[in-house]
């Protein structure tokens, strides 16, 4: 695409995120997610803090964004969180509950998923 202002499209991306952080509770943070061959926007937020703080709701993209987009925001976001996923997950789809050992998004332990399979989350998407 030619002429295509990323970093224009990256701040609109960027506010509208900001702005809907407001409908969530846990406040959700904001992240950049790497994982298999792309690089997709979203959000993590503590998803049982009676638990773990290390169990996350990951709210994401449909789709890898493009290269010149991810820089966009890198460069308008500096203090975005990026977070590693395992490539053996399967995160096709928006919502995900996961893992987060430090920046890495991976499986969760057996009690951490028989936790959460007994104290589902209600998720409620704006």
């Amino acid at each position: 695409m030619e002429n295509v202002n990323w970093e224009e499209i990256a701040k609109n991306i960027l506010e509208k995120q900001e702005m809907l952080k407001t409908c969530n509770y846990p406040l959700p943070t904001s992240v950049l997610i790497t994982w298999r061959n792309g690089v997709y926007i979203g959000s993590i937020q503590n998803a049982a803090p009676e638990l773990s703080d290390e169990i996350v709701l990951l709210s994401k993209s449909s789709y890898s964004l493009p290269d010149a987009l991810v820089n966009a925001i890198r460069k308008l976001d500096d203090k975005r969180l990026e977070l590693g996923a395992d490539e053996s997950l399967d995160l096709n789809g928006r919502q995900h509950i996961l893992r987060r050992v430090e920046n890495r998004l991976t499986y969760m332990a057996p009690e951490q998923i028989k936790y959460m399979v007994e104290h589902l989350p209600n998720i409620h998407e704006i």
